[in-house]
Order: structure tokens, then C-alpha cells, then sequence
């Protein structure tokens, strides 16, 4: 850590800009505010891996002195890391705050709750999956990695399970992991993240929807039972290396099941994670 950061910052001027020259036009650079400083500091930190998941930060006396800020300061940059989940500040103890790895979770309420805003609806969350999961199945069978069969294969076994245990809607329930799990072979952690972001704005609208729903015990087999076979074509069409296979079927798989999930009247709705 730097000391004297906050002594630094004091000595910067007020700049101004000049952002259109021709006109002759000036704006104010703002300067940001020690407390912010210091949370960036710790930020990159914590980002760049150098202060890992479960770590303590030093102790609040440690701090001050070697960002040469006072209590409240420090105070304000442990509630900006706060509110992103950086850290985790134990009142009343002695261990200081703990640190916690950015996670995806941290930041999707916020997405879905950006989304809902702008209007977003369901049928328009559902058919986004349909530009990400078979552009990453075809990656997965241009890989035709033994591997990836594997833990496809153990994947689809663990849900068949679960269809033998008559446990349907613990199954339909489950079957977001195999969708997230052929997203990450494909290999591309963007669109896993984007992937994360979508799935659970998904699994709060399909715990709806089953809640809703009087399927019958047969409705529900047969449901259940048809993911589990699509599932296993897709595995055939991996081992097999038939990328253009592999994309065409979980296109089509994703279109019949966006079907089922969002009917015309359920997809028009705005999508709410407040409820």
C-alpha cells in the first residue's frame, strides 16, 4: 500500500479541462474524494488476487496510518466495498473486515433490477439464451473432448436420477445446471458470466411458473423425460464431433423449451426481481 496517499490526493489542484476548445468551453474535472481513492486501492487488490477470499484487511489503526486518512475516511471506503461485497465489516470485533472475491451473484440483482427498468421482458431473457448456448454446444463438439463427455454424461446421469425418484420438479428445477455446464466447456467466461446473469433471472421466473402450474404427475414425467433424451442426443452429437448437429439440436431444444416456459401471454410480462 502507498502511505501518504491521502496527503497526495489534498495537494492536487483543480483542474479544468478544456473540453471543447474551439468554443473556448471549460468543465471541472472532479477530483475524486479520498475515501474513494483508498476503496480503489483495496479494490484492485482484492481484483488482482493479492488479498484473497477470507482474508482479513489489516486492523482499522493500521490503516489510517498508512493511508494517512482518518476513522471516518477509512469508514466511507469500507461502506463503498460494502455495497459492492468486497468486504464484510464484523461490528465489534477485533479482526478487521473481511474480504470476499467478486462474484457474479453480487452483481445480478442489480443487472435484473437495470433490465426491469428499462422494460424488459421475459420472453426477451429467454430468447437471449438462443444468441449464447449453441454458438458455445457447437465450440463443445468442435472440442469433442473425452472429458467434456464425461461430465456431460455424469451431469445428465445425476438429473436421470432424479426422473427415477419420480422427483420432476426437483428435475426441472436442476436442469439449469447441464445448460450452464455446456455454456462452460464451450469455453468462453464471458458468456458464462452473461450466462449466470440470465439463469438466475430465469430460475426466479420457472420457480413462479412451477409454483402456478398443475401439471399432473404424468404431464410432468413426460416433460422431464424429454429434456433428459435432448440432453443425451446433444452428448451423442459432442462425442460424435458434429458441431453443426450439436448447434442445430440445442437450438431447436431451447426454442421448445422457451415454448413451454413462456407462452405468448407469460412472455409479454415485464420481468420483476422485486417479487
Amino acid at each position: 500500500m502507498v502511505k501518504g496517499m491521502a496527503a497526495a490526493k489534498r495537494k492536487m489542484p483543480n483542474v479544468l479541462a478544456n473540453t471543447h476548445a474551439e468554443e473556448g468551453q471549460k468543465s471541472l474535472i472532479r477530483i475524486p474524494k479520498t475515501a474513494e481513492v483508498v476503496a480503489d486501492h483495496i479494490r484492485a487488490r482484492i481484483i488482482r488476487g493479492e488479498l484473497k477470499d477470507g482474508d482479513f484487511l489489516p486492523a482499522e489503526a493500521q490503516l489510517m496510518e498508512t493511508f494517512s486518512i482518518s476513522r471516518p475516511t477509512l469508514r466511507e471506503a469500507f461502506r463503498i466495498l460494502e455495497a459492492e461485497r468486497l468486504i464484510s465489516v464484523g461490528r465489534g470485533t477485533r479482526t478487521g473486515a473481511r474480504v470476499h472475491e467478486p462474484r457474479t451473484e453480487s452483481v445480478s440483482r442489480y443487472a435484473g433490477s437495470v433490465l426491469q427498468s428499462q422494460g424488459t421482458t421475459i420472453a426477451d431473457i429467454y430468447d437471449a439464451r438462443l444468441a449464447i448456448e449453441p454458438f458455445s454446444a457447437r465450440r463443445v463438439a468442435e472440442r469433442c473432448n473425452p472429458e467434456d463427455v464425461r461430465r456431460l454424461r455424469e451431469e445428465a446421469s445425476r438429473l436421470a436420477d432424479l426422473i427415477d425418484e419420480e422427483r420432476y420438479t426437483d428435475f426441472m428445477v436442476a436442469i439449469v445446471n447441464f445448460h450452464k455446464l455446456v455454456v462452460e466447456l464451450g469455453g468462453n467466461r464471458t458468456l458464462l458470466f452473461f450466462t449466470a446473469l440470465l439463469q438466475d433471472m430465469t430460475a426466479r421466473h420457472q420457480a413462479g411458473v412451477l409454483k402456478r402450474a398443475k401439471l399432473d404427475r404424468e404431464g410432468e414425467k413426460q416433460r422431464s423425460e424429454w429434456g433428459i433424451r435432448s440432453f443425451r442426443k446433444l452428448i451423442r452429437l459432442v462425442e460424435a464431433g458434429d458441431a453443426a448437429g450439436a448447434e442445430s439440436h440445442w437450438q431447436l431444444h431451447l426454442m421448445n423449451s422457451n415454448k413451454v416456459w413462456v407462452p405468448p401471454e407469460e412472455g409479454v410480462r415485464t420481468i420483476d426481481v422485486l417479487s
